[in-house]
Order: structure tokens, then C-alpha cells, then sequence
């Protein structure tokens, strides 16, 4: 089969030559047929389109599209979240959302891998849940934080400056178990030593190998803005131990391939961000002088009195008045007063600030509503704004668990192993059966809930049909485990029996109600289908 060729369309000039010489016209419709198939048929990719013929991007690797921006991103990005609220919002909604009081652990060994029964493992489970809250108080390498703690401080830095390090280090304190300790190292001290330009092998203080696998961290002795003088001092540090354990924990969201250092959350919309808080600062200011601003008086000449406005001040020009409430300004003689009707506060500041916000709620992956903390919709559009917003609270802990929280967990239970305070047979020897021993699930905060009975019914329900476990329910509703929760209910019962107290009967099911279809939200009808 023959493909069809593509013929460019006559434009006026090929139509007077193609009649007054046709071989000549066809000779150059022919080769402009040739020019246009060679450019593609996305319109966004050609150049000679009006729109798009000023647009020419570079084709930049991941670094060096990254690594040049990174201290002023890092630097604006901070000064967004330090100033601008709804920056500051975005970032601790995400926090509060994604760690909370921090992951909690529930260990969930692989007993059928190890060769020994589920009584077994649960004991063992218990041991190591121990084991792991002994650790957690005494972890910070400064001392001053508790592990819950240092997640949330991990995770924040992560958003604000695009990673964070953490260095595993080892020291022996009086009075705790354990003596690993984990040192967090903020983004902007990890550099290419004394400043060097990037290289194929080290980029943004990051040494790789020729796999591209990352060998070492380049990392200065003191942050590069501290207060404290002196020279800045690089210290390399190996990623991995002679033994190939982990050493340093390099967080960031990769987003393309080869990409060395992370870019702050609020990346794509610093812009946005500071032109509305700047926006938004002048529309108070402004409302604020309007109201001080409220009547003028022309006085006679020969009257050398002082503006009778609010106040004068030593530090303002000779022709400037600090304003008051209920001001009254002194003009001048022959200087008119002429009304003054600023229009504030604005009408359109609301409607205009909330286009903006939707925006950068797509781009931050938080709806609206929950942006903003006002939930006006319906009760469907508001679930679904929660809905959107959880699978991104997911995902990034699932992230933050894997690469932080789970490795740390690690860490520990090779200390725990190799002082002897956990007996696990073969944990050393082989890397299957240390990863069967670690096995664990992280529970953090529960997804908010805006109808809770009609939610506790499907639980219900699921958990009849059998497409949930109890456990399953636990963790998504309120959290803890299920084993806990459900000696603690039978410890209840017989307390209750032992008082003589007898337990309400089960209430009758109520007959669903029956709805008029013509009563029915369309806004919910229309979130709903979505």
C-alpha cells in the first residue's frame, strides 16, 4: 500500500507563477510540499506560526535546566513561605496531611518467607515495635528532636528547598539503647567543592560513577548563609559504607531522568505567588489610607499653623504627613480640595483572587477549596475536592516512607541484630530474609471525613462483602491497629459484664428513605458523574 503524499496548498504567488511558467510552479509547490512534511504536523512545533515563532526553548539537560535556578528558588522559596500566606498554607497543609504527628509503625513480618508460624511472627512484631519507639526518642543527632519530629522537618525542607540530606552517624549518649543517629543536612549546604563548575561526574555537589550511580556528597562544614565568619571547609562523604550499607539519605522527588538535585515545591508558581502577595499588599494598603483619608481644608494665608493631621514626624520629607484616623489635611493657600473616592476595598479583589488561587491549586496539586480552607460547594463537590486532594497526600507518603522512614527503620534493626537485643536468625546472611524481618506497614493521619456516618456504613458493608479487612478500616478511619483496638474492646465487654451492665441491642435497620428525583443537587449529580 502506498502512503499518500503531502501536497502544501497553493498560495496566490505559486497560483501566477504555475500559470505563467507551470513547470517552474510546480518545481517550487513541490519543494515547499517537501518543506512543510519535514517540519512535522504538530502546530506547537513549528516556527513560523505567529503564537509560537518568539517561543524558543532550550533543550536543556535536567541539571542544566535545574542547577543554575536552584539558590534563587531555593532562596524565593523560602521567602514565600516565611511572608506569603498562601504559601505558607499550601506548605503546612501538605505537611500536616502527609506526616502529621509522624508515621507510626506497625510491623508486618513475612513469616511464610522465614519459615515460621503467624504466632511467632506477631510476637515478633511486638518485640520490634518496641524496640522502635526506644529508638525514636533518642535519634536526632543534635539531640533536640524526636523522630516524628525530624520527619516533619525533613519533609518541609524537602518542599521548600527541593531535597534534604540525612546522614547516618554513630555515637553512644549515656542512658539510651541505641547509638546510630540521624544528622539532617539542609539542601544548600551540599555544593561542588570550593565551587567548581558541574561535570560529567559531579553536578550540584552530587558524585556519581559511570552508571550514573551517586558515590559521594560533597558537603561544606556550616550552612554558606550562616552568621558565623570563616572559611567554608567541604567534607566527602561516601554514600554507601565499605560494606555497601547506606550512609547518606538523598531526598528529592526525581522528575526527569539523570536529574542530580530536587527543585522546591512551589517551583512553578514563585511567580504567581509574589505577584499576588504583592497584589494583595496593595489593595490593603490602599484600603488603609482610604480610611484615614477622609476631608481637606484650605486655610488662609497669613495662618502659619501646623497641618492639623494626625501626626508629623522627623523622619518623613517636609512635604509628607503621616496619616491618622479621622484625618483632617492643612492645605496650602490657593491649593484646592478636590474629592477623593479610591474605590476600597475593591470589589473584584475576591473574584480576581480566586481565578489566581485555582490556578495554583492545579499546580500544587491541592484543590480550591481545600487551598484556601472554605468550603462553600456542595457536599459531593467538597468530597471530591478531599478525594483529589488525598491521592496526592498518598502518594507523597508512600514517597516519604520508602525513602525515609522505612530506611531508617532499617538502620535500626541492624543495630537491634547486631547488639543482640533482637534475635533474628540469618538477618546478616541473606538480603531476602533481612527484608522479610523489615517488613512494615506506616500509618499516618486519617483522611478527613465530612459525612462520617454515611462512611461508617459503606466500611460497613465492604467489610460484609468482604472486599475490606477490619484492619483495613482501623488505618483509613482513625488509626492504630486492629489487634489493639479489639483486646481492648473484649477488655471493655467484660468490665461491663462484671459491673452488670448489659450492652444496648443492635438498632433495627432504618428503611432507606425514599428521595424525590426532582430534589436532588445537580451540583451533586454532576460531581458525582465526574
Amino acid at each position: 500500500m502506498t502512503r499518500n503524499r503531502y501536497i502544501a496548498q497553493q498560495t496566490l504567488i505559486d497560483r501566477v507563477i504555475s500559470a505563467i511558467d507551470p513547470k517552474r510552479g510546480l518545481a517550487r509547490l513541490e519543494a515547499r510540499s517537501k518543506l512543510e512534511a519535514a517540519t512535522g504536523s504538530y502546530n506547537g512545533g513549528h516556527r513560523d506560526r505567529r503564537p509560537t515563532k518568539r517561543w524558543r526553548p532550550a533543550e536543556g539537560s535536567a541539571n542544566a535546566d535545574t542547577l543554575l535556578d536552584l539558590p534563587d528558588l531555593r532562596a524565593r522559596s523560602r521567602d514565600l513561605v516565611r511572608n506569603t500566606p498562601i504559601a505558607t498554607g499550601a506548605v503546612a497543609t501538605t505537611v500536616t496531611n502527609v506526616v502529621g504527628d509522624g508515621l507510626k509503625l506497625q510491623a508486618s513480618i513475612d513469616h511464610e518467607a522465614l519459615g515460621i508460624t503467624p504466632v511467632q511472627a506477631d510476637i515478633m512484631e511486638r518485640e520490634q515495635e518496641c524496640e522502635w519507639a526506644a529508638f525514636c526518642e533518642a535519634c536526632d543527632f543534635t539531640g533536640v528532636q524526636n523522630f516524628a519530629e525530624m520527619q516533619a522537618m525533613v519533609f518541609r525542607a524537602v518542599l521548600e528547598s527541593g531535597d534534604a540530606f540525612v546522614i547516618r552517624r554513630f555515637r553512644e549518649d549515656p542512658g539510651e539503647a541505641y547509638g546510630t543517629k540521624l544528622q539532617a543536612i539542609e539542601a544548600d549546604r551540599v555544593s561542588n567543592e570550593a565551587r567548581r563548575a558541574d561535570t560529567a561526574t559531579c553536578s550540584g555537589g552530587v558524585e556519581i560513577n559511570g552508571d550514573g550511580v551517586p558515590v559521594a556528597y560533597h558537603i561544606t562544614n556550616r550552612h554558606p548563609g550562616d552568621l558565623q565568619p570563616g572559611q567554608l571547609a567541604w567534607e566527602k562523604v561516601p554514600a554507601r559504607s565499605a560494606e555497601g550499607k547506606r550512609v547518606v539519605l538523598h531526598l528529592f522527588d526525581r522528575l526527569r531522568p539523570e536529574q542530580a538535585r530536587g527543585v522546591p515545591y512551589l517551583a512553578p508558581v514563585i511567580e504567581h505567588l509574589k505577584q499576588l502577595g504583592d497584589y494583595s499588599d496593595a489593595e490593603v494598603t490602599a484600603a488603609v489610607v482610604s480610611a484615614m483619608f477622609t476631608l481637606a481644608i484650605e486655610t488662609p494665608e497669613d495662618e502659619a499653623s501646623q497641618p492639623i493631621v494626625g501626626e508629623t514626624d522627623s523622619s518623613l520629607a517636609a512635604n509628607e504627613v503621616k496619616l491618622g484616623n479621622g484625618a483632617v489635611i492643612s492645605l496650602a493657600p490657593g491649593e484646592k480640595a478636590n474629592p477623593i473616592n479610591p474605590m476600597r476595598p475593591n470589589v473584584n479583589f475576591d473574584p480576581f483572587t480566586q481565578a489566581f488561587l485555582r490556578q495554583i491549586g492545579v499546580a500544587l496539586e491541592l484543590p480550591f477549596e481545600l487551598l484556601i480552607k472554605h468550603f462553600t460547594a456542595s457536599y459531593s463537590a467538597s468530597r471530591a475536592a478531599l478525594e483529589m486532594a488525598w491521592q496526592f497526600f498518598r502518594r507523597r507518603r508512600s514517597w516519604l516512607a520508602a525513602r525515609f522512614v522505612q530506611r531508617v527503620y532499617e538502620w535500626m534493626m541492624e543495630e537491634a541484630v547486631a547488639r543482640g537485643r533482637l534475635n533474628r536468625p540469618g538477618f546478616f546472611a541473606d538480603a531476602v530474609i533481612r527484608r522479610a524481618y523489615c517488613g512494615a506497614t506506616w500509618i499516618g493521619p486519617q483522611r478527613a471525613s465530612l459525612n462520617p456516618k454515611q462512611e461508617s456504613d459503606a466500611d460497613r458493608q465492604d467489610i460484609e462483602i468482604g472486599v475490606k479487612t477490619r484492619e483495613q478500616v482501623c488505618i483509613e478511619r482513625t488509626g492504630g491497629e486492629f489487634e489493639k483496638k479489639n483486646a481492648q474492646l473484649g477488655k471493655e465487654e467484660a468490665m461491663r459484664r462484671d459491673s452488670g451492665l448489659q450492652n444496648p441491642a443492635p438498632a433495627a435497620a432504618a428503611a432507606a428513605p425514599i428521595v424525590d428525583p426532582s430534589s436532588v443537587d445537580e451540583t451533586d449529580e454532576e460531581v458525582s458523574a465526574a
